[in-house]
């Protein structure tokens, strides 16, 4: 779903170099940010390339194939079910935090995406926006609530699955 890491010195002239140059023009670019350790989904969407990643924030840049808007993906990758998801393929670090690095995050199995639930996603998240923006957080609970019922049916997943993700 997202650009793989690519040429770690192998063709650079310049032996004296301690770190290699990565991919610096993508970070110009639209992407997600996130902390490489994080206390449940923190992916933030970096519409203008503003954002400069370190070492331990990781910049997701997707692929030209992939059609559904940054927003979308945001969204899915905050949700309790990304969360829950986490919690049980990786590994616990102090006070229940977890690594949110992309070799953890790939595997993440990310289902089809309709245009009518990628349009209500991409609402959702500008509400919340919106919310954040004036200062009125109340109503942000009830929208990520309904962003994460969204998620739940793209992956179709059951009562019984829901509560499990939801009680964790």
């Amino acid at each position: 779903m997202f650009l793989p890491q690519k040429g770690r010195l192998k063709t650079d002239s310049f032996w004296y170099r301690y770190i290699y140059p990565k991919n610096l023009t993508l970070f110009c670019k639209e992407k997600l940010v996130a902390p490489e350790i994080s206390l449940g989904g923190n992916f933030s969407y970096d519409e203008k390339g503003e954002f400069y990643s370190t070492t331990t924030i990781y910049g997701y840049v997707k692929k030209e194939a992939v059609l559904v808007s940054y927003k979308s993906l945001m969204a899915i990758l905050n949700s309790k079910l990304c969360w829950w998801y986490l919690m049980n393929t990786g590994t616990v670090l102090a006070n229940g935090y977890f690594r949110y690095k992309p070799n953890y995050i790939n595997p993440f199995p990310f289902p089809i995406i309709t245009k009518e639930a990628s349009e209500k996603l991409d609402k959702l998240v500008n509400e919340i926006y919106t919310s954040r923006q004036n200062k009125a957080n109340s109503n942000v609970p009830q929208l990520e609530k309904k962003i994460d019922f969204i998620v739940y049916k793209l992956y179709n997943l059951t009562l019984e699955e829901i509560e499990l993700i939801n009680n964790n």
